[in-house]
């Protein structure tokens, strides 16, 4: 097996940048996915929150028609 000193000077040098890119490539789509889940965490949350808004809002005119009697 060679060692670096008898590769040429180049040679180590683009392993480490592809290496780099390898792992830099890696945490771009780690952070894609992970971007991705949050955004249909928010989506559920927003589809969760809407349906209490209407709760609410039909909560309140029953009362008001309970009330009123």
């Amino acid at each position: 097996m060679a060692t670096s000193t008898e590769l040429p000077p180049n040679s180590t040098a683009a392993n480490a940048r592809g290496t780099r890119a390898d792992t830099t490539l890696d945490e771009i789509a780690q952070l894609k996915r992970l971007l991705l889940q949050a955004e249909v965490r928010l989506a559920k949350s927003r589809a969760h929150a809407a349906g209490a808004e209407a709760d609410v809002k039909v909560l309140t005119a029953r009362l008001r028609a309970a009330s009123s009697r």
